[in-house]
């Protein structure tokens, strides 16, 4: 992770954020000069995400510098800008990237929703990292319906020449694991022919416990 990797989700809601933050935590908290970067943000929610970051960074930068392009609707970034009848800047997302990476160490981006999420028309979240150059780390829920949602999505990687640096599983219910969450963590990995980094899990313990595993997979 020279200069930064990718966050991408297996879908949406699967926690992105959460595992960015963490992550954005535990390598301030090692001493590295880390910043997040969320080039677009649909609806109040995604916005706030951005907000999370600053505060991680210790508000250093402008907000609209971690978060160029913020549209009203929670939608799929092209159906939000033609709602609200704006084009997405992608030059101004480039622009904004490019000063992050010259002021930090380690850049986290954060993608909106999935790989096949549209930007713009044909043009995709999985070109935009592809545009940056950067690895991705992938998220996904831990629990049924996983393995599939994860074997597509490094399918996908792979068939758009994108690397995958590892899948991080996200614990989002929090709640006594069933069969389903104790295979996928075996079966992910084994299915994607991608290396699990860690497992996120809840509570301020276990999370850091999580985030500096996570931390030492994409420092390596």
């Amino acid at each position: 992770m020279r200069h930064g990797i990718f966050v991408t989700g297996t879908d949406t809601g699967v926690g992105k954020t959460y595992v960015t933050a963490a992550i954005l935590k535990e390598l301030r908290r090692r001493g590295v000069k880390a910043a997040a970067f969320k080039p677009i943000a649909c609806g109040v929610g995604g916005r706030r995400d951005a907000k999370i970051y600053a505060k991680l960074m210790d508000n250093e930068v402008p907000l609209d510098l971690i978060n160029p392009v913020f549209l009203r609707h929670p939608l799929a970034p092209v159906v939000a800008a033609k709602l609200e009848r704006r084009k997405i800047d992608l030059p101004r997302v480039f622009s904004c990237y490019e000063t992050l990476l010259s002021r930090y160490s380690v850049v986290l981006v954060e993608g909106a929703g999935g790989l096949l999420v549209p930007i713009q028309p044909n043009y995709f979240v999985a070109d935009m990292a592809k545009e940056l150059r950067l690895p991705l780390l992938i998220i996904a829920r831990l629990g049924l319906g996983t393995i599939n949602h994860s074997v597509l999505t490094v399918r996908q990687a792979k068939a758009m020449g994108l690397k995958v640096k590892g899948i991080v599983l996200n614990d989002t219910l929090g709640r006594k694991h069933g069969l389903a969450e104790r295979t996928n963590i075996e079966v992910v990995p084994e299915s994607c022919g991608a290396p699990l980094l860690g497992v996120m899990s809840h509570g301020p313990r276990g999370v850091r416990a999580a985030a500096s595993r996570i931390c030492r997979a994409l420092l390596d």
